[in-house]
């Protein structure tokens, strides 16, 4: 419960105990004041009708004393009056056997007043005339203590619901800062800083507060500099310092992890030779100018990919990791390069050359060696030509379609669930089992399609929603029946982008109640780079758990993992493949993990092949791992 509400309660409950006790007194005063006050009514009338009666008797007049006593006993106050004549041996009785008017049946029944009466004897001299009993009434102490009783109450409650309110909007006023603090602590567990509390009045809540405004600064600033310093790392590991893109380890490693996941696609190496040419003629600055510009353009130009890599190699080379494998439309793209580096020289027309490409496309058991090596070769033929000609390399892979037919084979697929999953462990870097992630194939007779190879074509084609909202529900339907297990789904990108998914997906997850907490979203980090802010209220309203996939190949990230709050992140396999080399750098790894710590993030290694690797990794603040030394297990 909390401070305001045991402080509500408690003095609710200390007038609640005020009101019974001065009720009870109250109550208790009225009863007795009324039951003494029909004691001595009886007793005086019973003197007054004596000495009116004792004329009456002494001349023996029956009917006027019988009218005395019919005067008396009409006031209603009295319950029985009885004369009895002893010198005629009758007697004169008048009752009243109605019970009392306005009053409660159950607080007449309480009892709360005894019978009261009284006896005289009538005497003239020594002669005794007769005998008179008067009992009264209780109707009419009940009546007023009722009426009494019954108004004080009201008043009482009156003021208890008044007192509530004005309670209610005192703590609420006294005890802000308390609730300001909360909501601060709950910002800081988010990893969410920089917001600075107003200063209450009260001394002691005061002083806590800026020890939470300091507390709150002083951890906002701790993560900007870890931050930093993985930027930092990053520019001086990955980064070209000149185009701001990554350098040539940085494709290298893109390139190996990219090629492990199995994703189809193609390398362009783009060798721009009028940089040299600019170089000699105007000098350093005007290259530099002309290499930033390329760099904006092919960024801008990369933006329509689901996922790419984009690297500056050398002087006047650049390379091009995207996930398209059709001649023609890698041709194109060629093109429109060239066209794009030609716009930025002043008189392309008297200018031979200004930029070449060649292509080459990911073969399957490729390596990354091989396949710069290819693009290289590419590269050169076109250099050859003397015309700027893009050349591809390509030989045809077996059961390799067309476009169209990855369509229709996608969506037949969706239609009659040709859907191959399985799964594989993730666990914490001490071997316990954490979740599990959900893996897919296509299976078209003897024919298996992975996931690598027909992703592209569903963001291609604007079929993520329907495969992904078709993933999740057949994977909810594994959890209804493994009541254990934890399951990790990846989301295509067109999903996540579009705000019609995270409705369905809404309505989807409510049909599954009981099984949500075990399901785990992984959304591909690039989506964040660019619709961050369209991602935060669907993610902040989702009752499930999501974590960021390939983490660290985009690196303006890290310095908004704070607004984000992921439950974890799985960073990027080109970060860890190599850990267990002897001439590693790891320092920008680590400095990644920490970032994550600092942010409330699980970090977990991707594609660990060898326990050496994940002995490594262990001193590298990574939390968990999956890979190779835990393979898929298909779900029967």
């Amino acid at each position: 419960m909390t401070l305001y509400r045991q402080l509500l309660v408690t003095m609710l409950l200390l007038f609640i105990m005020l009101f019974v006790t001065a009720y009870s007194v109250q109550f208790s005063s009225t009863r007795n004041y009324l039951a003494q006050q029909q004691e001595t009514t009886v007793i005086n009338t019973a003197t007054s009708l004596g000495l009116a009666l004792t004329p009456y008797l002494e001349t023996s007049d029956n009917l006027g004393a019988e009218s005395v006593i019919n005067a008396v006993f009409d006031g209603g106050f009295y319950r029985k009056i009885q004369l009895e004549l002893l010198a005629a041996n009758k007697d004169i009785t008048r009752e009243n056997v109605i019970p009392p008017q306005n009053v409660p049946d159950w607080f007449i029944n309480l009892g709360l007043f005894d019978s009261v009466s009284y006896d005289a004897v009538l005497t003239s001299g020594w002669l005794q005339l007769g005998k008179l009993t008067i009992e009264g009434h209780p109707g009419q102490a009940y009546y007023q203590l009722w009426q009494g009783m019954s108004q004080l109450a009201t008043w009482f409650v009156l003021c208890f619901v008044v007192a509530w309110g004005l309670l209610v909007l005192a703590l609420r006023y006294f005890l802000k800062p308390l609730h300001d603090i909360e909501l601060q602590a709950h910002e800081i567990e988010r990893q969410r800083f920089g917001h600075v509390i107003s200063l209450p009045n009260t001394r002691e809540l005061r002083e806590v507060v800026k020890a939470i405004n300091s507390m709150s600064g002083q951890l906002e600033v701790q993560f900007k500099e870890q931050a930093d310093e993985a930027e930092r790392l990053r520019h001086r590991a990955f980064s070209d310092p000149t185009s701001g893109l990554g350098n040539r380890a940085f494709f290298v490693s893109q390139s190996q992890s990219w090629i492990s996941d199995g994703t189809g696609g193609a390398v362009l190496l783009i060798a721009v030779d009028i940089l040299e040419k600019l170089d000699q003629e105007e000098g350093f600055t005007a290259r530099d100018q002309m290499i930033k510009a390329i760099a904006n353009d092919l960024q801008k130009l990369c933006q329509r990919f689901s996922d790419f890599a984009l690297s500056r190699l050398s002087a006047r080379e650049f390379a091009l990791l995207v996930p398209e494998s059709d001649i023609e439309r890698l041709s194109l793209l060629g093109e429109e390069i060239n066209r794009q580096i030609a716009e930025q020289v002043i008189d392309p027309v008297n200018v031979p050359n200004i930029s070449v490409i060649g292509i080459a496309v990911i073969q399957d058991k490729d390596e990354s060696s091989q396949l710069l090596t290819r693009a290289d070769h590419a590269l050169n033929k076109a250099r050859m030509e003397e015309a700027g000609a893009v050349v591809i390399e390509h030989s045809k892979r077996e059961h390799q379609l067309g476009r169209l037919a990855w369509k229709k084979l996608i969506e037949t697929a969706l239609t009659n669930d040709l859907f191959e999953l399985s799964s594989q462990a993730v666990c914490d870097i001490h071997g316990t089992l954490l979740h599990e992630e959900v893996y897919m194939a296509i299976r078209n007779g003897n024919t298996v399609y992975g996931a690598g190879s027909f992703l592209p074509m569903v963001e291609q084609f604007k079929l993520g929603e329907r495969l992904d909202l078709h993933i999740i529900e057949r994977t909810l339907n594994k959890l209804v029946a493994s009541p254990s297990v934890y399951l990790a789904v990846n989301l295509t990108q067109h999903s996540c982008e579009q705000a019609g998914f995270w409705h369905q997906l809404d309505l989807l997850l409510a049909q599954y109640p009981n099984v949500c907490s075990r399901l785990l979203l992984e959304l591909p980090e690039k989506v964040f780079v660019f619709h961050k802010n369209a991602l935060m209220v669907p993610l902040a309203s989702l009752n499930v758990a999501w974590g960021i996939d390939h983490f660290g190949r985009h690196f303006d990230l890290l310095t908004q993992l704070s607004d984000l709050s992921p439950h974890y992140v799985k960073l990027d396999h080109s970060f860890t493949s190599n850990v267990a080399k002897a001439d590693y750098d790891d320092a920008f790894l680590a400095a990644v993990c920490r970032s994550a710590h600092s942010m409330g993030a699980v970090t977990i290694a991707t594609r660990v092949e060898t326990e050496p690797q994940l002995e490594v990794l262990k001193t590298l603040y990574v939390d968990a791992y999956q890979g190779f030394v835990s393979p898929p297990q298909k779900w029967v």
